[in-house]
């Protein structure tokens, strides 16, 4: 009996928590939420990020603004471009703010972005963002 009750009582002390910085593709982890990205039109990517009830939405536009970071760094560029939505992309009405909406009392949201190698007007910077996440993850000012 106590092999069932054990990781029942485990995963509903896990689920009481607020989501975490992770891939929502995760089989353990992803049902509270998490990151993902997907190709957008043209050269844009849609970045996104969806949590639990227990988050707040400033997190969850902290996290939002992480992963845009990652995704631009794995494609090799060092800035990106941020937009609140596709038809801000094609007028490129860039955007620096993350609107953090709720799905059925569930903090979310998403950009779309386009991986950029100079900075610019309304460009961020992949690697602040990034070095930001690191002194986070350590304990240090994460503003």
């Amino acid at each position: 009996m106590l092999r069932v009750l054990m990781p029942l009582m485990a995963a509903t002390m896990l689920g009481a928590c607020a989501t975490g910085y992770h891939d929502a593709s995760n089989p353990i982890l992803g049902y509270a939420g998490g990151y993902w990205d997907a190709p957008g039109p043209g050269q844009l990517l849609k970045v996104g990020f969806s949590a639990n009830g227990f988050s707040k939405k400033e997190q969850v536009g902290t996290y939002l603004l992480y992963r845009c970071a990652e995704v631009a760094e794995s494609h090799g560029k060092n800035y990106f471009a941020m937009y609140a939505n596709l038809p801000s992309a094609i007028l490129d009405k860039r955007s620096t703010e993350r609107t953090v909406g709720t799905l059925g009392g569930k903090p979310s949201a998403y950009v779309y972005i386009l991986p950029r190698d100079e900075d610019g007007a309304d460009v961020m910077s992949a690697k602040v963002i990034l070095e930001r996440k690191k002194q986070a993850e350590s304990g240090g000012p994460a503003s």
